[in-house]
């Protein structure tokens, strides 16, 4: 079977509104698959809260100290995915990390207004974040929600940071550089696949529900970019259990156009 291609019309929704969530989706067996690991994933790590947890798809040396699985680069690199991947962000493309948010019932934290790439040790920066829901996202779950166009600027406006465990992540985008009126929310099913772009403004609310809302997310950039893993160190004296400064590298598409993205964290 081929993998499914974007329109011109979605290619062009995209460009406008900075996300696009295409006709195909993920099968069900497969979601169900990816249900199973994350049960496994977290009776592996009870010592952790489930709210976040990075880096799930490596096997040793990952984030926050999760003890992940190869299953997940699995999941991560279904054709399907790839190929509109391709379409957004050229045909070399690196996977470089994947994040888990758990939104449990009743508890599940808030995740305020941010732009991704202002953590994120990559020159150029260009990513493309890939959010796979693996429940259904309602409108009382608390979804993602975008900006919409906050990605034309090509630019990472000023972020604040603000205290408070009640959050998954404490660096907020400053308030005057959006209008939070203006916000959609994202309200997807389990299967269907979200793309976005690493500029634009996003966030969610709490899960005050007795339904979780759990996604998996993928972090893909262009294999033109160069992913600096002594700036990710840098960034880490701030943000240690991020482990940019020793994050594994996984070239899913293409040829590295950059020429050095590999020389740490592999063979």
């Amino acid at each position: 079977m081929m993998a499914p291609q974007l329109t011109e019309t979605e290619l062009s929704t995209y460009k406008e509104q900075g996300w696009i969530v295409p006709k195909w989706e993920l099968p069900p067996e497969l979601i169900a698959e990816m249900r199973e690991e994350y049960q496994a994933l977290l009776n592996r790590n009870s010592h952790l809260q489930s709210d976040i947890m990075m880096a799930p798809h490596q096997t040793n040396g990952g984030s926050m100290g999760v003890i992940g699985s190869e299953k997940w680069l699995e999941f991560a690199t279904h054709p399907s995915i790839v190929s509109t991947a391709s379409q957004l962000i050229g045909e070399d493309i690196i996977l470089w990390g994947t994040t888990i948010f758990g939104k449990p019932a009743f508890s599940g934290k808030q995740t305020p207004w941010h732009q991704d790439g202002e953590y994120y040790p990559i020159k150029p920066l260009e990513v493309l974040t890939v959010w796979i829901p693996l429940d259904d996202v309602t409108a009382d779950n608390g979804p993602m929600q975008f900006i919409p166009g906050s990605h034309k600027a090509h630019k990472l406006f000023s972020h604040s940071w603000v205290e408070g465990d009640d959050k998954t992540i404490n660096l907020i985008c400053d308030a005057e550089h959006f209008d939070a009126d203006t916000a959609t929310p994202l309200i997807i099913r389990a299967g269907q696949v979200s793309f976005h772009d690493v500029y634009m403004i996003h966030g969610s609310t709490a899960n005050r529900t007795d339904r979780r809302r759990a996604a998996f997310i993928i972090r893909l950039m262009p294999a033109s970019s160069y992913y600096d893993h002594v700036l990710g160190a840098e960034i880490g004296k701030k943000h240690p259990k991020q482990g940019y400064g020793e994050r594994p590298l996984y070239l899913i598409n293409g040829v590295d156009k950059a020429g050095n993205n590999f020389d740490i964290g592999h063979d």
